[in-house]
């Protein structure tokens, strides 16, 4: 079976091609104060109210940010461990059963973990620090760097979560390499080759440099992509373990369970606030169309061709850097959100800031 999949996989990747309305009783009995309990979201104006809130908890989360700017301290770390595994990624292509074999199957699949475990550790600790630095103990306002140092006394927890994680994301990426890799790399295809994104493969289109035609580069970001859509689905799915670890200092099968209740309380608003982000993402990445219009105009005749000079490749590059920099700072509006809708689900108090229903 093992032998059979390699077989499959090496013949794969060669593939070019949404705060309630406080629903408070009537006043008909004096309760004593320490038998009252938070107000728990059940749903508040509907639809539309939930609606509304998601996109509160979206607006919260930017304004913290903006307020806050040191939190981009979390963008630049994600974006420096998302960078890792890239780059682990493409080298791994180079050296497993695809290219030179110098790796067995066997031994490709251990780093595949390896690779997916040192991410998911690094991102859940990024993640814990921003919490705590959003979160501060004491009511005192504490630096991204200060929130990250207190994540120390909860990293046994999150290693054992992050191997739970790592765990599920490798064998999801195996079971897309044996069913979908050619549909996902005939998708990604004409991205790729699509200005300005495949001037950043030049190299490799034009067989230049030591690993000319061997598309290194096109697969390591494709395994990226693929592990990165999973993480994310991961992610959402378990989006309260990390909070609950660190917040309520919950045992990790606490914080599994607890995270399955509060997200029933506010998947409505989750799924609003995390569309929000991800249509703001899709817009500006739009953007990249004009770059061929652009061309069109001024280089009809090399439109086929697609050969630039190094200034619409140094354009390319400063535009995917700028992408690339704004997914991170996405990242942390969602990390500040996660956070707001923790403190939603568990109160039932729309954070401050954030639009009412």
């Amino acid at each position: 079976m093992i032998f059979h999949l390699s077989e499959v996989i090496r013949g794969w990747l060669g593939w070019c091609p949404n705060a309630p309305a406080m629903r408070t009783a009537p006043a008909v009995l004096m309760v004593p104060p320490e038998t009252m309990h938070p107000a728990q979201p059940d749903g508040g104006a509907g639809g539309s109210g939930r609606i509304i809130r998601g996109i509160g908890v979206a607006l919260s989360g930017t304004k913290t940010l903006i307020r806050n700017r040191q939190l981009l301290w979390f963008s630049l770390l994600t974006g420096i461990v998302m960078a890792f595994m890239f780059i682990a990624q493409y080298v791994l292509y180079l050296l497993g059963p695809d290219m030179y074999n110098t790796l067995g199957f066997p031994h490709w699949l251990i780093l595949i973990f390896v690779i997916e475990l040192i991410t998911v550790f690094c991102l859940n600790v990024l993640l814990a620090g921003l919490i705590m630095s959003t979160s501060p103990e004491e009511g005192r306002a504490v630096s991204f760097r200060q929130g990250l140092f207190r994540t120390k006394q909860y990293l046994r927890p999150l290693s054992d979560w992050s191997v739970i994680v790592a765990s599920l994301g490798t064998g999801l990426f195996i079971s897309v390499l044996y069913f979908g890799y050619i549909q996902i790399s005939m998708a990604l295809y004409p991205l790729f080759h699509q200005f300005p994104f495949g001037f950043i493969l030049l190299p490799e289109f034009y067989h230049i440099g030591p690993i000319a035609g061997t598309f290194a580069i096109q697969n390591g970001l494709t395994f990226t992509l693929i592990l990165s859509g999973i993480n994310l689905l991961l992610v959402v799915l378990t989006l309260f373990v990390v909070p609950l670890l660190v917040l309520e200092k919950k045992r990790l099968p606490e914080a599994i369970t607890g995270s399955a209740a509060l997200m029933k309380k506010v998947w409505s608003e989750a799924i609003v606030c995390f569309l929000i982000l991800g249509v703001v993402l899709f817009t500006i990445a739009l953007t990249s169309l004009l770059f061929s219009i652009v061309y069109g105009f001024i280089a009809p005749d090399m439109l086929l061709f697609w050969y630039p000079g190094d200034v619409w490749i140094a354009a390319a590059i400063l535009f995917m850097l700028a992408l690339c920099g704004l997914v991170f700072i996405v990242s942390t509006v969602a990390g500040i959100a996660t956070v707001n809708l923790y403190t939603y689900g568990m109160t039932g108090r729309m954070p401050e800031g954030s639009v009412k229903s």
